[in-house]
């Protein structure tokens, strides 16, 4: 799922209202196009170079298998990420003004205008000068919880999953320790640096959870059901991992969050390995705001306005997962 004081836009009884501009930056009206006027001469080129290479299509991403094969994470081009603005809101949105007029008069759908490259360029330049850093955060984040699990001097997570694995099935009644036990050593002795140490036991009925503090706002939670180890969680600064696989000590499930603790990303390896991204409340505003625009100018060019408007929408309590 995918903004406008000044910019005129459509209402319910069939015309087009003045509403309150929501974005600070922009303080020139917003123009709807007219019939009389030629949009041969309209030049929808990408004004800037940053977003021409990149392809905005969806696509299914592990950043965990990627950073394991190549040793790096690709943030996909779909993803908005914070950059610096080349130019003004007005110039942007003029544009995209231009783009809608020619959707309308060449006869395209408003419905296809994720067909157009231009369209979705024009949106991501739009709305990622208030974007978080999500490129920064998932690169950071993934590499910690690779690290965390599976390298270090002296182990790795995925050797003590199988360690652990291995001796449940062939434990003899003299093993002087649990299968757990390593695994606690194991973690207790890799931290980035420092070591873990248990800071508190959570009890709820039969199961109870083991907490050791790493330092650094690494944390590790070690999940038991009637006293069998049965899952492991990683937190850190900007990142929740809620799913590794005990067998092989793969990430299955995974949120990303911004500085301010606001959840920006969610990852989930079920039968696709799925990466989405989550709209701020900065972000919303200028989804609308975008969106709102482009449906004025066209809906201005074709004489006919939709049922269904942005305008309408309070953003506020939409998810938008998809934009």
């Amino acid at each position: 799922m995918d903004k406008v004081s000044g910019y005129i836009v459509a209402n319910g009884q069939g015309g087009y209202d003045v509403i309150e501009k929501i974005s600070p930056i922009s303080t020139k009206p917003f123009t709807i196009p007219f019939w009389d006027e030629d949009i041969s001469k309209t030049d929808n080129a990408p004004k800037t170079d940053a977003n021409k290479s990149r392809d905005f299509t969806y696509i299914d991403y592990d950043p965990f298998k990627d950073i394991a094969k190549t040793g790096n994470v690709n943030v996909p081009g779909f993803i908005h990420t914070k950059t610096e603005p080349a130019r003004s809101d007005e110039e942007i949105l003029k544009e995209l003004e231009e783009l809608a007029k020619e959707h309308a008069r060449t006869g395209q759908s408003s419905n296809f205008r994720y067909d157009d490259k231009r369209f979705l360029e024009l949106r991501d330049e739009f709305i990622s000068s208030v974007s978080p850093d999500r490129e920064g955060i998932l690169n950071r984040s993934v590499n910690e919880v690779f690290e965390r699990l599976y390298q270090g001097e002296n182990y790795s997570m995925d050797t003590a999953f199988q360690q652990i694995d291995s001796q449940r099935k062939h434990k003899k009644e003299e093993d002087e320790k649990e299968p757990i036990d390593y695994f606690i050593e194991a973690l207790k002795n890799k931290g980035k640096g420092s070591s873990g140490a248990t800071s508190s036991i959570i009890k709820n009925g039969n199961y109870h959870t083991e907490v050791i503090d790493h330092g650094g706002g690494m944390i590790t939670y070690l999940n038991y059901a009637n006293g069998e180890f049965a899952s492991m969680n990683l937190k850190g600064n900007n990142y929740y991992v809620g799913g590794i696989d005990n067998n092989s000590g793969a990430v299955t499930s995974a949120e990303f969050f911004d500085d301010n603790g606001e959840k920006i990303m969610s990852f989930a390896r079920y039968d696709n390995n799925e990466l989405w991204q989550l709209p701020t409340k900065e972000e919303k505003l200028r989804i609308k705001e975008f969106y709102t625009a482009y449906d004025a100018a066209y809906d201005a060019t074709t004489g006919k306005q939709r049922a269904y408007s942005w305008q309408n929408i309070d953003v506020s309590s939409v998810d938008l997962w998809l934009w």
